[in-house]
């Protein structure tokens, strides 16, 4: 669900950590991960209703079918955030071709109501959790690169962001709250880890007492770290990158409400692949899956690789004694399994703060977060998870909240949690095996953001549209939310899917030191 449905490696703890604490309990991790590499499915016919996708400014792209093409050069599956950054760089990178490339968009449902109209709207990476994990992984010059590129995001969105203003992209200041003493040094050790490979990045480290004095919290919280985050409306900026492009280009073709059954291969050039669809099959070169939890429903190489995660969200009001920060500011309420996260609009026109996006409780479910996890439906909204994030903040601003604050609109998304918790990006392996295609034909993939995808799906999704496009050793201009120069300056090998990444990426060793 974007990057903060629950944000499993943010904060304190690790994406390991926290699923195999999912899985260890009473030894379900077996039934689990049966449940968890099950077939996903077409995503539910009734999503539950998001805040984000009520009164659309684009009211013309929510439901449209235009016709589909005879053939395609690309179908893109999907249409979120991934699939517009690939979109738009098919299309701008060949627009001095002599035939520039059919694009065809298919869409299950409405545009842009997966799990990138269903997030918190947070562009946030937690440097130093980050750096500090990877580091242990992968060693620190991998891990500085990483964070890097996931730190990328911030100025590439806002560059998007700056031609749309619906999409209300902005700089903020994002405070980390930690409720335990022992979890909070954790945290200070991190930044300090972190700081001889990055010194570039920027964390203020707060006691419980400098805390209180300049965030309003009260004793709840023992201390905090402060760095530079994001926010945003991410449905309304994606959808309003479709309508740019739209205008821009007549070869580019959506469909929405407009389910993908299957994807056959054919020896046929130069349209290898059959894409079948609600509407038919439509024959293609080039075929990317751009559907994030739900890519192992027709690409089953990654069942047992990627999983479902159902997260939860919440449009509040905010109590009137909220210290006023007028949409420039984000928060995160860290505890010891877990965290909650929270963005807050800008204000309204009349001056009166705007609404609290609150998500997270994964912890607070009934079977404390087991039944989240290998869960494709999004029509679900569970009560106990609802409960503890509409008390949340509250608790640890109170008596700094005041009245008046109340729930305006619940829902859930889907997150895509890989075994390794890092994306899949690029061709993919052949069918049958795990041998990468010959060149000339392929699937690819952009999917599996670990529910981080405002730090992750855009600039994935834009390396995904060089590859297919085969310009990955090109020099290429910089275009807007598009780096310069040739990919492998920018861009990281380790998501790359072979045979060797699909066995990192097994569920199974997520829950390896508690079997």
């Amino acid at each position: 669900m974007g990057a903060v449905v629950s944000r499993f490696r943010g904060g304190v703890s690790g994406g390991a950590r926290i699923v195999k604490t999912l899985l260890s309990p009473m030894g379900k991790y077996r039934q689990l991960l049966e449940r968890a590499s099950s077939p996903p499915g077409l995503p539910v016919p009734k999503p539950s209703s998001s805040y984000w996708l009520d009164d659309p400014p684009f009211p013309h792209l929510v439901d449209v079918q235009g016709e589909l093409p005879d053939a395609a050069d690309v179908v893109i599956i999907g249409s979120g955030i991934t699939a517009a950054a690939a979109a738009k760089a098919i299309l701008e990178l060949s627009e001095d071709a002599a035939q520039p490339p059919r694009v065809v968009v298919l869409e299950a449902r409405e545009l842009c109501s997966g799990a990138t109209g269903r997030n918190g709207g947070h562009i946030k990476c937690a440097p130093h959790d980050e750096f500090a994990r990877l580091k242990r992984a992968l060693g620190p010059e991998r891990a500085r690169r990483i964070v890097r590129f996931q730190l990328e995001h911030l100025p590439a969105l806002l560059e998007v962001g700056r031609a749309i203003p619906q999409g209300e992209a902005r700089e903020v200041e994002t405070v980390d709250l930690f409720l335990d003493d022992k979890v909070f040094g954790v945290a200070r050790r991190s930044v300090e880890e972190m700081r001889e490979w990055m010194p570039e990045v920027e964390v203020t480290v707060l006691n419980g007492d400098e805390a209180r004095d300049k965030i309003g919290v009260n004793e709840r919280v023992a201390g905090a770290l402060s760095y530079k985050a994001g926010a945003l409306w991410p449905y309304r900026l994606v959808t309003g990158v479709w309508d740019d492009l739209v205008k821009r280009y007549s070869n580019l073709t959506i469909s929405t409400n407009t389910p993908v059954e299957a994807v056959t291969a054919h020896q046929s050039s130069p349209h290898p692949y059959r894409v079948h669809s609600a509407r038919g099959a439509i024959p293609a070169r080039h075929v990317l899956h751009a559907t994030n939890g739900f890519a192992s429903h027709l690409v089953p190489c990654l069942r047992g690789c990627l999983a479902g995660v159902l997260g939860h969200m919440t449009a509040q009001r905010p109590g009137f004694r909220l210290p006023q920060s007028h949409g420039r500011r984000s928060w995160s309420i860290i505890y010891d399994l877990g965290f909650d996260y929270v963005t807050q609009r800008p204000d309204g026109e009349d001056g009166t703060p705007g609404d609290l996006m609150i998500g997270g409780g994964l912890f607070n479910s009934k079977e404390q977060g087991l039944d989240q996890l290998g869960v494709w439906d999004d029509g679900r909204v569970d009560f106990l998870p609802v409960a503890h994030v509409r008390g949340s903040l509250p608790t640890v601003f109170e008596p700094r909240w005041g009245a008046e604050g109340g729930l305006k609109k619940a829902w859930t998304g889907i997150m895509g949690y890989t075994g390794d918790q890092m994306p899949f990006v690029g061709r993919l392996p052949a069918p049958g095996g795990a041998r990468a295609m010959d060149e000339g034909s392929g699937q690819w993939i952009a999917a599996g953001f670990n529910g981080d995808g405002m730090v992750w799906a855009w600039l994935c999704g834009t390396a995904v549209g060089v590859m297919v496009l085969g310009k990955h050793d090109e020099v290429l201009d910089k275009g807007i939310g598009r780096p310069g120069g040739k990919l492998a300056e920018w861009f990281l090998e380790e998501l790359a899917v072979d045979d060797a990444r699909l066995r990192r990426a097994a569920l199974k060793h997520l829950a390896r030191d508690v079997m």
